[in-house]
C-alpha cells in the first residue's frame, strides 16, 4: 500500500471494535462539505478514538498531512494556538502572533485537524478554529468535546454508545458475538486472562453488564479489567456502587479516563453552578445509571 501523507497520528496498542457505520459516516461527511466536525457525548463513550479511528481512515485525502492535537494537558485556553502550532511545526516568528503565522501555514495547504478534548477550553478553541477556517479553504477540522464549539458552520455529531443487547432475552451466543458492547467486553477480559471467552453459563451475565454501562466503552473496558480478580458475575453484582468498582484504568491514559469517578468528576467541573445544581436535583431519582445523568447533562448544554 502507498505510504500515508504526513501526520502526526498517535498508535494505539488496542484493537479498535466496531464502529464501522458512523466512521464511514465520518468519512462522508468530513470529505462533503462539513468543515468543522464536532465529536459530542459524555466522558467515555469513545469520542478519541472514533476521531483517531476516521482520521486513519482519511488520511490518504488531505495531501498536506492529517495531525493530531491533544488538548487535555492544557489548562489556559490562550495556549490552543500554541498547541497547534507545535503539532504541526509552525513556529512563531517577530512580529506576528501564533494565530497569525498559523492561518499564513495552513493557507494554500489541505490538512485535516484533529483537536482532542476541547471541552474545557472550548472559548480558545472555538475562536481558533473560526479564525482558521475562515481564512484556509483547504482546511478540514475534527474535534472531539463534551459540549460543542458553538461557531458557525460547526457540525455536531453525537457519538452513540456501543450495540449492546437491549432485552432481557438472550440471543444465542453467536448473535451476542456481534454486539459491539459484548465483543469489547471479551476481548478486553481476554487480554488480561487469556483463557476468558464468552460460555453458555457467563454469557446471561455479560449481556446484562452491558446493558447496565450502557454501551459505554470505558465503562466496559474498566469492568473487563476487573476480571483479573473478579468473575463476571462478582462484577456484575458489585456494580451497584460502579464509582468504586470501574477503577485501575491504564497508568498512561489521561488522568480523567482512568476510573469512572475521574471520567465524571471531570463533567461535573465543566458545569456552571446552575447546571451543578441542576445535576444534583436530577440525581436524586431513582432509576438510572451514572452516565445517563451525564448524558442528560451534556444534552442540556447541547441544547442551548
Amino acid at each position: 500500500p502507498s505510504p500515508l501523507p504526513q501526520n502526526n497520528l498517535p498508535l494505539q496498542l488496542t484493537s479498535f471494535v466496531g464502529r464501522e457505520r458512523e466512521i464511514a459516516e465520518l468519512e462522508k461527511l468530513l470529505s462533503g462539505e462539513a468543515r468543522l466536525l464536532t465529536l459530542i457525548g459524555p466522558g467515555g463513550c469513545g469520542k478519541t478514538r472514533l476521531a483517531l479511528s476516521a482520521a486513519f481512515r482519511l488520511a490518504g485525502d488531505f495531501e498536506s498531512g492529517v495531525w493530531w492535537v491533544e488538548l487535555a494537558p492544557l489548562s489556559d485556553p490562550d495556549l490552543v494556538a500554541q498547541a497547534v502550532a507545535r503539532a504541526l511545526g509552525v513556529r512563531e516568528a517577530p512580529g506576528r502572533s501564533q494565530t497569525e503565522a498559523l492561518l499564513e501555514h495552513l493557507e494554500n495547504r489541505k490538512v485535516l485537524l484533529v483537536l482532542d478534548n476541547c471541552e474545557h477550553l472550548v472559548e480558545g478553541c472555538a475562536a481558533l478554529a473560526d479564525a482558521m477556517l475562515r481564512s484556509c479553504p483547504g482546511l478540514r477540522v475534527l474535534a472531539t468535546s463534551r459540549e460543542a464549539l458553538s461557531i458557525v458552520g460547526e457540525r455536531t455529531w453525537p457519538v452513540p454508545p456501543l450495540s449492546s443487547p437491549t432485552s432481557h432475552s438472550l440471543p444465542p451466543i453467536e448473535k451476542l458475538r456481534s454486539y459491539e458492547a459484548t465483543s469489547l467486553f471479551v476481548e478486553r477480559a481476554n487480554a488480561v486472562v487469556p483463557t476468558f471467552g464468552l460460555t453458555e453459563q457467563n454469557a446471561p451475565t455479560v449481556a446484562k453488564l452491558c446493558r447496565i454501562l450502557d454501551g459505554m466503552p470505558l465503562a466496559i473496558e474498566l469492568a473487563a479489567a476487573r476480571v483479573r480478580l473478579l468473575s463476571v458475575e462478582q462484577i456484575s453484582s458489585r456494580l451497584g456502587d460502579s464509582l468504586a468498582l470501574l477503577t485501575g484504568g491504564s497508568r498512561t491514559a489521561l488522568p480523567h479516563q482512568r476510573t469512572l469517578r475521574a471520567a465524571m468528576d471531570w463533567s461535573y467541573e465543566l458545569l456552571s453552578k446552575e447546571e451543578q445544581v441542576l445535576l444534583g436535583r436530577l440525581s436524586v431519582f431513582a432509576g438510572g445509571s451514572p452516565w445517563r445523568r451525564q448524558k442528560r447533562c451534556v444534552a442540556e448544554k447541547v441544547s442551548r
